[in-house]
């Protein structure tokens, strides 16, 4: 059985706790990535990075996916879509 069939989202609002968790997660992981890279990864390469993986793997969620279009918009990046 795949991970993914086995998690059951009974509410929108649960949904959104969990892309807000993962939102949480995934900028601390920016901020590790960054310390120890010392710089030779761009906060523009990483979020592209993050944007693309989460398209081709199916993980993007609507909100998600407005939520990244926000980050790489303030980053001046735009994905291919």
């Amino acid at each position: 059985m795949d991970e993914r069939t086995r998690v059951s989202v009974t509410s929108n609002e649960e949904l959104e706790l969990r892309d807000r968790d993962v939102m949480n997660l995934l900028d601390q992981l920016e901020l590790y990535a960054l310390r120890v890279g010392e710089g030779k990864a761009s906060q523009k390469d990483y979020w592209l990075f993050v944007y693309k993986s989460m398209k081709s793997g199916l993980l993007m969620t609507k909100t998600m996916e407005k939520y990244l279009r926000y980050k790489l918009h303030g980053l001046g990046a735009k994905p291919q879509y």
